[in-house]
C-alpha cells in the first residue's frame, strides 16, 4: 500500500521551492495547516492536512493527512516531526507557525 497515496496521486506537503501558497478558502492563503496525531508506532507526530499535486494544485485534505503522511514517509524516506507529547507536539505547529518556519 505505501506509495499508493503520494505515490501515484503524486501529493507532497509544501515546499517553498516549487509551490505557491494559495487561498483554500481557509481565511487566506495557505500554505500547511498542521494536525497532530500519532504515527502507527504510539508516537506524537505534527503532519500537514495541505498536499500540493504535480501541478502546484493545493488540497485541503484533513481526513486523508495522517495516512498521506505516513505513506509520503515511507515513499521518500523524509520524517515528519516526532514529539515526547501532543503538548510539545501543538507548540512547536504554533511556534512554526507564528514564525512561518518552513
Amino acid at each position: 500500500m505505501a506509495g499508493l497515496l503520494s505515490g501515484i496521486l503524486g501529493l507532497e506537503p509544501f515546499d517553498p521551492s516549487r509551490h505557491e501558497p494559495q487561498d483554500l478558502g481557509l481565511g487566506g492563503l495557505s500554505t500547511e495547516y498542521l494536525e497532530t496525531g500519532y504515527d502507527d508506532d504510539g508516537r506524537v507526530i505534527n503532519y500537514p492536512t495541505v498536499w500540493f499535486d504535480r501541478e502546484g494544485k493545493a488540497y485541503f485534505l484533513p481526513q486523508a493527512a495522517r495516512s498521506l503522511a505516513l505513506d509520503y514517509e515511507a515513499v521518500t524516506g523524509r520524517r515528519f516531526p516526532r514529539f515526547e507529547s501532543v503538548d510539545q507536539a501543538v507548540e512547536r505547529a504554533q511556534h512554526r507557525s507564528s514564525r512561518k518556519e518552513p
